[in-house]
């Protein structure tokens, strides 16, 4: 399943892929701070937390909001791991986010979420025992 495929499987309004304008952050410096050793969550979901799926949609969403990751009007840019490494210009719907069709295994995301500024990036990712959000900003290049 492409990129898009899984962005729209997700629940997510695809409005431009690939995604490229001048002077913004490559896929590469967003997912930097989110993969490295050094990365800390800003929240972790376990595994085994009860309705962790909804929870973890919750809080990746109030991170969004609270981080500045989202636009007033719900844009923002998500890349998937495993993808094709290009950005894609997406609107946050009204409802719940499928996040675990952002992975490249079922119930699994893997993706980073930068703004459309280039200044906010918000990294899921699934570690041994809990599912992380990472918020922070993409390194420089």
């Amino acid at each position: 399943m492409s990129s898009i495929d899984r962005l729209g499987a997700a629940g997510l309004e695809v409005l431009e892929s690939p995604f490229a304008p001048p002077g913004l952050p490559s896929v590469t410096a967003a997912w930097r701070p989110v993969i490295s050793s050094l990365a800390q969550p800003t929240c972790r979901i376990g595994h085994d937390e009860e309705d962790g799926q909804a929870k973890l949609e919750r809080e990746w969403r109030r991170l969004l909001v609270e981080h500045r990751v989202v636009t007033g009007d719900g844009r923002l840019l998500v890349s998937l791991s495993g993808g094709d490494a290009a950005w894609a210009l997406v609107r946050l719907p009204c409802e719940p986010v499928r996040l675990g069709e952002l992975g490249p295994y079922p119930g699994q995301p893997e993706f980073v979420a930068m703004s459309v500024a280039g200044d906010a990036v918000c990294g899921v990712t699934v570690e041994e025992y809990d599912i992380w959000i990472i918020c922070t900003r993409p390194a420089s290049e």
